[in-house]
């Protein structure tokens, strides 16, 4: 596990940098938000469907070697867009850069899972989100440093060698394979033997995910653009105005599982995604950049600090031999509604007070989410595997 969490702090460094600084790159090329918008869907879309099909193989070839192969493809595709940057390039390599960047924590995740039992697997996965988000910290401040003083170019080959240096621990993982090596496609794809509670919780946690993601992507995947804009800032400021939201989520995922066994993963979650609504409200009417960039990372920071939570509880239902492929259907769903807000978000902040209108519909859509996390918690507040994974959440 140690050596998974190396692995996850230097591909998470070299992810972020490439975030922060990607976006920034096409725009100092001269292109517009609504060019930038059709590439950030089509890795959207991407994502969706190569998403899948590197989900389904992890159950069938193993989750290890496809977080190998992908990274490979991730720091190929980084390479080709930075010697040849031309409006082909970019546009073709979208799709398969989109899948190979999502396949990463999905495989991850399932990972994670096969190397972990019920009583440290909440533990594990708040450290790894924790390194995950602590180590997006470290990108985006250096990131934006290095894409100002040395070029965004630059600072995208950065990107590529540290991501390729992070296979060396990946490679030292012990994998167990009883879980995909005598798998069949057809097998992977049959959910029928799925009792009451797991198909309960697979079909909620699915509609979640669509209705998240196109919150999300009206606004999440251009933090930069959007600092930009509002407030013209320089890219480190941007850098540092992300890594603080970084920084939060960070501290709060390394410690959400014993602030879940405090108060109970159900409150905690529950009252972390209502504080979310007024925040994503409040993007609409602020103006001043150090109110925004506070209430920016706030939202960020409760958001994403349950992630673990969820994601233990959600996994620890699903059989082992086909989480990858759940992930995969999760992350389907997720990366189209994304690419569809992708889009949105090109058309709707061109026009006057566009991002007032971007955030108070992203905001319509977390409460919809949140009355379905309730309903989704229901049957399993006081089963034997929840109170398992969150012993003092028995309330």
């Amino acid at each position: 596990m140690k050596k998974l969490l190396y692995y996850t702090f230097l591909s998470s460094v070299a992810q972020s940098i490439y975030r922060i600084v990607f976006n920034l790159f096409l725009r100092d090329l001269g292109f517009n938000n609504t060019f930038i918008s059709h590439i950030t869907s089509l890795e959207m879309i991407g994502s969706a469907f190569l998403g899948l099909l590197i989900g389904v193989l992890g159950d069938k070839l193993g989750k290890k070697i496809m977080l190998i192969i992908s990274s490979i493809t991730f720091v190929s595709i980084t390479f080709l867009r930075v010697m040849i940057p031309t409006e082909t390039v970019l546009l073709y390599t979208a799709l398969f850069n989109g899948g190979v960047l999502t396949s990463r924590m999905i495989l991850l995740n399932s990972l994670i899972v096969d190397i972990t039992d019920h009583d440290n697997r909440g533990k594990y996965f708040g450290y790894n989100f924790g390194i995950f988000m602590g180590s997006g910290l470290i990108g985006n401040l250096i990131g934006g440093s290095i894409g100002e003083f040395f070029g965004f170019g630059t600072a995208l080959l950065i990107t590529g060698i540290i991501h390729l240096s992070s296979n060396l621990f990946l490679f030292m993982v012990h994998e167990n394979k009883a879980n995909h090596s005598n798998v069949r496609i057809k097998d992977i794809f049959n959910l029928k033997d799925f009792n009451k509670i797991q198909s309960h919780i697979v079909k909620i946690h699915l509609i979640r995910t669509f209705l998240i993601g196109f919150g999300a992507g009206l606004f999440v995947n251009f933090g930069n653009v959007i600092f930009k804009d509002l407030f013209n800032m320089q890219p480190t400021m941007i850098g540092i105005a992300l890594a603080i939201a970084q920084l939060g989520a960070s501290l709060g995922s390394i410690f959400s599982s014993k602030l879940s066994k405090k108060f109970g993963a159900y409150q905690f979650t529950l009252f972390m995604n209502i504080l979310v609504i007024p925040l994503i409200i409040s993007f609409a009417m602020v103006r001043d950049p150090y109110m925004f960039t506070v209430l920016y990372a706030l939202r960020f920071s409760f958001m994403n600090m349950t992630n673990p939570v969820s994601t233990t509880i959600i996994m620890s239902y699903i059989p082992q031999n086909k989480i990858t492929t759940i992930s995969s259907f999760r992350n389907f769903l997720n990366f189209i509604a994304r690419s569809i807000a992708a889009l949105m978000f090109g058309y709707i902040t061109s026009f006057s007070g566009g991002y007032s209108y971007l955030f108070i519909i992203s905001a319509f859509f977390y409460f919809i989410s949140l009355l379905l996390l309730r309903n989704l918690f229901k049957p399993i507040l006081n089963d034997e595997i929840f109170l398992k994974l969150y012993k003092s959440s028995s309330k």
